[in-house]
């Protein structure tokens, strides 16, 4: 059974409740809360397992069905329908998140999570997730493309999780030392280090706030757009010289780059 993250996150118990209102207990396979996916599973005979479509062939103007228990489920099983209005609208969540997602018109409200957008041929193309309200908003409904959730909903099922590809990541917050500011402040030019994440490869190395990052790996560093290029040419794991100017001494770190997931 896949649902939306969101819908059964910090649940203690899970139950599915059928189209004849029989109560099925339910266990979690696994989620991923980045991409609001959760897979669940049930034990019972003589389901009918829907049909996925091709969330890459919806068209903008596409005619779809949303269906869900909008407001609960005293309303399950409620349908909606409306036309797509962008097939692969980019949106930026408040945690900081992007989501690529279908827009639709069709009516979807607090209940519909998880619940299926169906295409005119009766195929899944995509979960409805999300929507905008508002006194001044309407028909701003949001659902995961189909060919985003289904390798997701595919590898919970088969590892329990979801594993990203990974890129080498330092856990530095970081500012450019220009000529002008060199002149000012008397520090090399450079990348300022302002602040390091906890455990992270930097902090792990002994970087601290204040120093100089003026070289990476035998290059000379001036910006923060050449450091982070040079980082992005290494490997996870990776073990680079960084030259450092701290307190007007220079000297050399040895640190192991450590992986962030990427999630598009």
């Amino acid at each position: 059974i896949l649902t939306n993250y969101h819908v059964i996150q910090n649940a203690k118990e899970l139950y599915v409740i059928l189209s004849d209102g029989e109560t099925v207990e339910a266990k979690l396979v696994g989620s991923d809360p980045h991409r609001d996916i959760a897979v669940l599973k049930i034990e019972h005979d003589d389901l009918t397992v829907a049909k996925i479509g091709d969330s890459d062939k919806v068209r903008k103007g596409d005619f779809v069905i949303a269906i869900g228990n909008p407001l609960g489920h005293e309303l399950a099983g409620t349908v909606s329908f409306g036309i797509v209005s962008a097939a692969n609208r980019e949106l930026q969540m408040d945690d900081g998140r992007t989501m690529k997602l279908i827009q639709t018109d069709a009516a979807i409200n607090q209940g519909n999570s998880g619940g299926a957008l169906v295409n005119m041929n009766g195929e899944v193309i995509g979960m409805n997730t999300i929507k905008f309200s508002g006194s001044t908003v309407e028909g701003l409904g949001f659902a995961i493309p189909s060919n985003i959730f289904k390798p997701l909903a595919e590898e919970i099922i088969k590892t329990g999780k979801v594993t990203y590809p990974q890129k080498p990541w330092l856990g530095v917050y970081i500012y450019d030392i220009t000529e002008e500011i060199s002149r000012e402040y008397g520090y090399p030019v450079g990348v300022l280090v302002t602040d390091i994440e906890n455990n992270s490869p930097a902090a792990k190395a002994g970087l601290k706030p204040g120093d100089v990052i003026i070289g990476f790996n035998d290059q000379k560093v001036e910006t923060s757009v050449q450091l982070k290029s040079l980082i992005e040419k290494s490997e996870v794991g990776e073990v680079v010289n960084i030259k450092l100017w701290r307190d007007e001494n220079e000297f050399v770190l040895k640190v192991k780059l450590g992986g962030m997931d990427v999630y598009e």
